[in-house]
């Protein structure tokens, strides 16, 4: 697992799927789970799964042709807990869950967005993607070098390609 973090607007999801493409070229299995500080329904009122949950369920989970949906209240134990309920797979990236300090973190910086890095104040980070350079010796890529952030993932996770 490694996780990607940075403020609203910087392009987290943008170098993810960007990430996952490159990775999958290298014939990885990649999974992807991500963090919202905003509450907010994700399943739709009045459809069997809301009901249910309405009912009292702890958890529903809807399986169609091509698709799964787990709904319920959120898992205690962060990314590591809701990473146990995917398949599995070669790596998992992770969008946010910024208090989980144990995980390898991917600081995703813009300056029109902040004019401050988080790898500043905290060691947990061993890369940044950044329009301008990192404020301290660290792995720094554009957001176009992709390829070169997959690399430097794939040495450090022990990952190879299939």
């Amino acid at each position: 697992m490694v996780a990607f973090s940075g403020p609203s607007g910087a392009g987290k999801t943008t170098i993810l799927v960007a990430l996952v493409k490159e990775l999958r070229t290298r014939g990885l299995r990649v999974a992807a789970i991500k963090h919202s500080g905003h509450p907010h329904g994700f399943d739709v009122p009045g459809k069997d799964s809301d009901l249910l949950l309405r009912a009292g369920a702890a958890s529903v989970a809807v399986q169609g042709p091509a698709q799964l949906a787990v709904f319920g209240a959120p898992r205690p134990g962060g990314a590591r807990a809701l990473a146990r309920l995917l398949p599995r797979v070669d790596v998992v990236l992770v969008e946010g869950w910024k208090e989980d300090e144990t995980l390898p973190r991917v600081e995703v910086h813009r300056r029109a967005v902040s004019r401050e890095f988080a790898c500043a104040r905290s060691r947990g980070f061993i890369a940044v993607v950044s329009d301008e350079p990192a404020p301290r010796d660290i792995p720094t890529f554009a957001p176009g070098e992709v390829r070169a952030l997959a690399d430097l993932l794939c040495g450090r996770l022990g990952l190879t390609s299939t």
